[in-house]
């Protein structure tokens, strides 16, 4: 397992450093611009007042600029769950799926391997780049914070990022589940985009119209705090989220372990689902 780990790993080294640094960069200079609106904070009060509440609504509603939280909420936070979420959809996706379809899972676990070590070492190696890209970014912002003079601490700053790996997660996991079911990781990833979005757009649009609120405790960015999580992080949201995660990649790696492989890719939504036992003489 180790050894699929390990290339897993290598095989991710330039979405690491290309994601990590780029958002790392993006988050040090941040506080330069931050630093920028304070010092001009009456006239683009006045300019971000004048903006339409369907514009704001989308990065995250009434939210306080001149406030650390608020800004790295609106600059940042607001929009990195579709920003990433496509990225780690997209590889959850393949994670397994893509193998199948080219036929080269076959050659794997023939191998004296389980396939429950090979999905493990995989899925490790994803989520730890996952990790390895926010711990990068993460790094820029602290940076950032200490040279422009910051009062946030780097614990501070770590918050959002958990609250931000938090839903990477479900959104990783459940890509990972429908790779699993539909016939075909573009099907897969098509969908899980579509949710994403979905919930992107509930989330924010509640701000606009309180009748969604219903809706909205079914959407998984509802749950998400961005970077609110600076002044407090809400432990019960973050376990919901990573608790729908886990249980989505274990039904997951359920339905791999005890259904046939599939080959070619057929492409399409026909659903596959494991067979029961005694179905098959």
């Amino acid at each position: 397992m180790f050894a699929i780990f390990k290339r897993r790993l290598l095989k991710n080294w330039l979405m690491i450093l290309g994601w990590g640094i780029g958002l790392g960069v993006l988050g040090y200079y941040l506080f330069n611009i931050y630093n920028t609106f304070f010092q001009r904070d009456v006239n683009l009060m006045e300019l971000f007042n004048a903006f339409p509440e369907e514009v704001l609504a989308f990065f995250g509603g009434n939210v306080d600029l001149f406030t650390p939280s608020g800004f790295l909420q609106l600059e940042f936070f607001s929009y990195m769950p579709i920003v990433l979420g496509i990225m780690v959809i997209t590889a959850a996706a393949n994670l397994i799926s893509k193998d199948e379809e080219e036929g080269s899972l076959e050659l794997i676990v023939a191998q004296p391997i389980s396939r429950a070590k090979v999905f493990t070492g995989r899925l490790l190696a994803l989520i730890l780049s996952v990790v390895l890209i926010l711990a990068i970014a993460w790094s820029g912002f602290v940076l950032g914070a200490n040279q422009n003079e910051f009062d946030l601490s780097p614990v501070e700053l770590a918050q959002p990022f958990i609250s931000l790996f938090a839903i990477l997660m479900v959104f990783l996991s459940l890509a990972f589940l429908l790779s699993m079911i539909l016939s075909s990781s573009n099907s897969a990833s098509m969908i899980s985009g579509f949710l994403l979005i979905a919930s992107y757009f509930i989330s924010s649009l509640v701000n606009l119209d309180e009748k969604l609120e219903g809706i909205n405790r079914f959407s998984p960015l509802k749950y998400y705090q961005g970077g609110t999580a600076v002044e407090s992080l809400d432990i019960q949201k973050l376990v919901l989220l990573l608790g729908f995660s886990l249980a989505f990649i274990l039904l997951g790696m359920f339905i791999f372990e005890k259904r046939d492989l599939r080959f070619g890719g057929s492409g399409g939504f026909r659903l596959v689902f494991p067979k029961r036992a005694g179905l098959e003489k």
